[in-house]
């Protein structure tokens, strides 16, 4: 599989986990990106978000400054994180003004505990999320093997552990580089994955 094919594999992936319910944050998240843009940009261009209209452009919305700053951060407009979860800014701002109903959350509540459970918890529960020291676990790394192919007349970069992804080039550089980019884009599509599986198992 090389970097074209595993491109349009790795956008319709993308495509398929908004369309089954995960947000833009949640997917970037699991890309471990630390903007929204690319998703958000291959969602909008490919008609599963609307395109903000351009009255909304400068549009202030009264949302509490934690939000705001959260937004910011991950790229984002509150507007655009309406239009990414296809809320009304307006109504959403209204419903955020509250604190969530215990037997019955709204929709925006809940979209605001799964994209940002800090804020979720500070706005409504005075509380903060203690942060888990993470453990840093080496896995043993993959190989790279870059030789000539005689009858395909190019250089060809192969992951020994990775069997379906390969990149050709002219030369040794070439192959290495192009290689990566294939193995960037192998290893989204490996997160995607996991935030389905995961997602499926709980």
């Amino acid at each position: 599989m090389e970097v074209e094919d595993i491109e349009e594999l790795l956008n319709s992936r993308i495509i398929d986990a908004y369309q089954r319910g995960y947000s833009v944050i949640e997917i970037t998240r699991a890309l471990r990106k630390t903007s929204i843009d690319f998703v958000y940009d291959l969602l909008r261009d490919t008609g599963k978000i609307l395109v903000m209209e351009r009255s909304q452009y400068r549009c202030q919305y009264d949302i509490d400054p934690r939000l705001a700053a959260a937004c910011r951060r991950k790229g984002f407009s509150f507007g655009r994180w309406c239009l990414g979860w296809k809320f009304d800014p307006f109504v959403a701002l209204a419903e955020l003004k509250s604190a969530p109903d215990d037997t019955n959350e709204s929709a925006v509540h809940v979209a605001l505990k799964r994209d940002f459970p800090e804020i979720y918890l500070s706005l409504y529960e005075g509380a903060k999320i203690k942060k888990e020291k993470k453990g840093r676990y080496r896995a043993k790394p993959d190989s790279l093997i870059v030789e000539w192919s005689s009858e395909r007349k190019t250089f060809v970069a192969t992951v020994p552990e990775r069997p379906d992804i390969e990149a050709r080039g002219k030369n040794w550089d070439d192959a290495y580089f192009a290689l990566k980019s294939v193995y960037r884009q192998y290893e989204y599509l490996m997160r995607l994955d996991g935030l389905v599986k995961f997602q499926n198992k709980t």
